[in-house]
């Protein structure tokens, strides 16, 4: 029976049910090369989300797979972006204040074009702009994989032929399978009546219906399977043997995010075929058995308290991260940061040196500045605290030097 048929057989989409760690980094998982890496919006780790600084970062960094979010603007034109709206990735409220709630779709190319979509990430990337797709293709290499997710097409009406046909003008929808696994494109979404549309007029390339979290029942796993190549959880919240039971349907597994060494290991034990992060490099190192964070400096992501009781920014006592100094000398923090997931950001002050052995708590809110403590003063707090995060620790020169997961019951 055609794949696309069988979408409506049994296909329901899951509960996503993230999950993270707050322990130390493991140790590596061993060298486990078929797992494909997909730089999950390129490498938005350390550069601005779904910009060509962070799919070139992606390339740079080894990824197989590029994943990105398709949608259109007003001309018809494709472009990167994840949320309906430019407010949170561009300066589009400043730029156009009177159009809300500024929506992909209500600006032309030209008018997108005008929007600074790194600066919001870090100074050093102001000037970088919400890319098309054409730019996306020619930013990667011809052993890169594409994996896109038609993202509300509903806000996109007929976004899914276009896209078909845009990847077929560029002779990539021919269903082809790249040196390290990878598909040459994958195209993924919550509409079914989107991916019957594309399917329609790229019938070669691979589908995938977006579920994530736990892995499916086994009856819905067989509905998948009829007409999709994958399964989309993570390793948080499954097992071996759910891996086992999605491959015994003749399904591949692939990951929501994961960027610690802890949720690394646990997907590529588990047997994940794709594993999707924010960090390639550091994703490639695990799997091939090196060290995650080459330039560590003996300080680590101790613990996450992403609920403090009340107000998530109240005074003295906001959601917050420890650090630890792992060693027996004091290390100089001064200018480093935190990012969560979404890269939300927390700084560390000037002057502050962890002493041996000893912790330095960040806050996310205002507070009185100690010499084990540090706040930042905002107003509102962003770490998870209904499911899980991943929080991220650079120094001031933007070295990477750990990354922690954390799960909340």
């Amino acid at each position: 029976m055609n794949r696309i048929a069988m979408i409506g057989c049994g296909a329901v989409l899951a509960a996503v049910a993230f999950a993270g760690s707050a322990q130390a980094a493991p140790q590596a998982a061993g060298k486990r090369t078929h797992a494909v890496i997909v730089g999950h919006r390129g490498s938005p780790g350390q550069a601005p989300e779904e910009t060509l600084a962070s799919y070139r970062d992606g390339v740079r960094d080894r990824a197989d797979v590029l994943e990105g979010d398709v949608q259109l603007t007003a001309d018809k034109q494709i472009v990167l972006l994840h949320d309906d709206t430019l407010a949170r990735t561009t300066d589009v409220e400043q730029v156009f204040p009177d159009r809300a709630p500024w929506r992909v779709g209500q600006f032309t190319l030209a008018e997108i074009k005008r929007l600074d979509a790194g600066s919001w990430f870090d100074a050093r990337y102001a000037g970088q702009r919400v890319p098309t797709l054409k730019e996306l293709l020619a930013a990667r290499d011809r052993g890169t994989g594409l994996s896109l997710e038609l993202k509300a097409p509903d806000n996109s009406p007929g976004i899914a032929t276009l896209l078909a046909e845009e990847l077929n003008a560029a002779g990539v929808t021919d269903g082809g399978t790249l040196k390290s696994g990878a598909y040459r494109v994958q195209v993924h979404s919550r509409d079914q009546a989107a991916l019957k549309e594309f399917h329609a007029a790229a019938p070669k390339v691979q589908l995938s219906y977006l579920t994530g979290g736990a892995m499916l029942s086994d009856d819905e796993l067989a509905g998948l399977a009829g007409w999709t190549v994958s399964v989309y959880a993570h390793p948080r919240a499954t097992s071996a043997g759910d891996v086992r039971r999605a491959h015994d349907k003749g399904l591949k597994v692939f990951s929501d995010p994961v960027d610690s060494p802890a949720e690394v290991s646990m997907g590529a034990n588990q047997g994940y075929d794709w594993l999707a992060t924010n960090f390639p490099a550091t994703t490639r190192r695990i799997l091939d058995g090196r060290t995650p964070f080459p330039g560590a400096n003996g300080v680590v992501i101790d613990s996450v308290f992403p609920d403090p009781g009340g107000d998530d920014a109240q005074p003295e006592k906001s959601e917050h991260v420890v650090l630890r100094n792992t060693t027996s000398r004091p290390v100089d923090v001064s200018g480093g940061y935190l990012r969560d997931q979404a890269s939300n950001l927390m700084r560390i002050g000037s002057g502050y040196v962890i002493p041996p052995g000893s912790l330095l708590r960040v806050y996310v809110g205002p507070g009185t500045n100690r010499p084990d403590a540090f706040y930042n003063g905002l107003t509102a707090g962003f770490l998870n605290n209904t499911s899980g995060d991943t929080v991220s620790f650079f120094r001031a020169d933007h070295t990477l030097l750990d990354i922690s997961s954390y799960i909340v019951p």
